[in-house]
């Protein structure tokens, strides 16, 4: 084998473990804790979203636009990593807050996992 099919050889291993882990990421954003993530739902997120996360908390009802219904169609489409985003940035012109600063990265997961759980 010469030099060059090596080094080819070499680079496309890199680059397709490099592709793994970037998927990989994707994948352990949902891997929290669905029950630690429960009880900062319900610390956090319940005023707005309600018990079972379909956006009729009693804060949520009022929102101009309504909080979030995590068991609709359109909330099924986001992916993990969409989600961890809204809940670790917020999301514009709406009141949902980023919880970035306030939550450690476990504790989004956390969040994320049981959100999760939520949209069946």
């Amino acid at each position: 084998m010469s030099h060059i099919s090596r080094t080819a050889v070499v680079l496309g291993c890199v680059l397709a473990a490099s592709a793994w882990c970037l998927t990989a990421q994707g994948v352990s954003a949902a891997e929290g804790d669905a029950a630690k993530g429960k009880s900062i739902y319900q610390s956090k997120c319940v005023t707005c979203h309600g018990p079972e996360g379909k956006g009729d908390g009693p804060v949520g009802k009022a929102l101009k636009p309504p909080a979030g219904d995590f068991s609709n169609a359109e909330s099924k489409k986001k992916s993990a990593d969409e989600l961890r985003a809204i809940i670790e940035n917020g999301k514009p012109k709406t009141s949902m807050a980023a919880w970035g600063k306030q939550l450690k990265e476990t504790e989004i997961q956390d969040v994320l996992a049981y959100v999760l759980t939520l949209r069946k």
